[in-house]
């Protein structure tokens, strides 16, 4: 396949922004925010900010969107683009898989249990599980999985893994047999990053081997019931309730996004399971990540914990702390997350200096320009949020 120039500066863009990075500005800064001024003429920010949303949305370009913007916790914007399905427009109050920012809710999970006395990040998979997989050394220690320096090789590259799901879509499978699909070892643990699905899979079996209870019970007691985010659901062990967004994906790589809500059952929430299956509304997602860098969801030392950064040689994110990535956006250091499954991707970032925190969720995967369109709506946004918040 020969690609055009254009093509080619499009996907160097794309490799970059998908490994992530930060500014130089590091430290939160306290500080009163000046909100905008919304009764002077000329169109409101809103209005600006769902310009910029409704240049994303449509034909070849994202299906639907729906963000959240808040400030110091307060959601000041809600906003939506594009279809669910046809004749459906995307709602605020619909569903959509945020996958891998499920791993700031599983690390978040992991210091509050170290927090509660039942297990310390520097203690070692042994310590908890018996795996019996050749593949994974059980010396590997919670922080090497944290940050993504054990070395294990994610399980969803394993060749054997998508056929097994698809052969039966109404049929999950028990977490601990997802163990199966490690492969051989990347490098010894502490050697250095990669980052690894993997890694998540067996944080969330040490979660339910220390405490006894699925993965969903112990998010539900610690953040969701406490903190009020009641459209905040882990799917592989609970139902989800209320309306999903209709997922979409390019099955066969023609270009042509199809409509994979009735194969999301339980085969898939279950191979997803701590690595990404969490679903949110973005108003409830946006909330987290205020909760999570600057609220009550941990302790100021198990914060420190989670934003102590490993850095990375990227120019767009050097940062990778505990589930967390430290990512430059509009100019400005953000913690969060991104994330993509199958039919669903998902931005999620709070800024410490404004303390703005976004979520921003679409209903389609393995799309040619998805990833890129995401980076670009997302930056765009507080590009024009930090102009008025500053």
């Amino acid at each position: 396949m020969h690609l055009s120039s254009l093509q080619k500066s499009a996907i160097l863009l794309l490799t970059s922004l998908l490994v992530f990075a930060c500014s130089k500005d590091s430290d939160p800064v306290n500080r009163p925010i000046n909100m905008p001024d919304e009764t002077a003429q000329g169109p409101t920010v809103e209005e600006e900010l769902q310009s910029i949303i409704s240049a994303k949305v449509g034909p070849d370009k994202l299906l639907g969107v729906s963000v959240s913007i808040r400030v110091d916790g307060v959601e000041h914007w809600q906003l939506t683009g594009g279809t669910s399905k046809a004749n459906e427009p995307i709602q605020p109050e619909m569903r959509f898989g945020i996958a891998s920012i499920t791993k700031t809710v599983v690390a978040a999970t992991i210091l509050r249990l170290e927090e509660d006395g039942l297990l310390s990040i520097t203690d070692s998979i042994h310590n908890h599980l018996s795996l019996n997989s050749p593949n994974v050394d059980e010396n590997i220690t919670l922080f090497q999985l944290l940050n993504h320096q054990s070395g294990l090789k994610g399980y969803f590259q394993h060749p054997d893994i998508w056929p097994s799901v698809e052969g039966d879509l109404q049929t999950g499978f028990p977490a601990s047999q997802l163990v199966q699909y490690i492969g051989e070892p990347v490098f010894a643990a502490g050697e250095r990053y990669e980052y690894s699905n993997s890694n998540f899979l067996i944080l969330g079996l040490i979660i339910e081997a220390v405490t006894g209870q699925s993965v969903a019970e112990v998010m539900r007691e610690k953040f969701w019931d406490p903190l009020g985010l009641n459209a905040m659901y882990f799917g592989a062990s609970e139902p989800i309730e209320g309306i999903l967004a209709t997922p979409w994906r390019d099955n066969n790589g023609d270009g042509v996004l199809q409509d994979i809500l009735a194969d999301f059952g339980p085969a898939y929430h279950s191979v997803f399971f701590t690595a990404a299956d969490v679903f949110a509304t973005a108003s409830d997602l946006s909330m987290w990540a205020f909760e999570l860098f600057n609220g009550d969801a941990i302790t100021a030392a198990s914060r420190f914990k989670m934003l102590t950064f490993l850095q990375l040689d990227d120019p767009i994110a050097n940062g990778y702390g505990l589930g967390v990535r430290r990512v430059l956006l509009a100019g400005r250091n953000t913690f969060g997350h991104t994330g993509g499954m199958r039919g669903y991707g998902s931005y999620m970032f709070y800024d410490p200096r404004t303390r703005v925190s976004i979520a921003m969720l679409n209903n389609q995967s393995r799309s040619e320009n998805g990833p890129l369109l995401r980076y670009q709506l997302v930056e765009e946004l507080l590009n024009k949020v930090f102009d008025e918040v500053n």
